[in-house]
């Protein structure tokens, strides 16, 4: 994701707890971001999926899991 201004680092660990349950408001407390912030960032991630997802197969389906993706440094 380009445009940070938070480290990229923080975000991956923020998000990687926010894919292990962790909730909003805990993860605010945590890393000490706003909970917009953060929701912001989970649909920037969203956003690009499909950019990072190579096509399925035919007859086939990808599915990629918020556990799989981590941050560039």
């Amino acid at each position: 994701m380009v445009r940070l201004r938070t480290p990229s680092s923080m975000v991956e660990f923020a998000l990687n707890g926010r894919t292990e349950g962790m909730g909003v408001w805990a993860t605010k407390r945590v890393y000490k971001k706003s909970h917009a912030a953060i929701l912001r960032w989970e649909q920037r991630l969203a956003d690009q999926v499909e950019s990072w997802s190579p096509p399925a197969s035919e007859g086939s389906e990808i599915t990629l899991k918020g556990d799989e993706i981590a941050a560039d440094a």
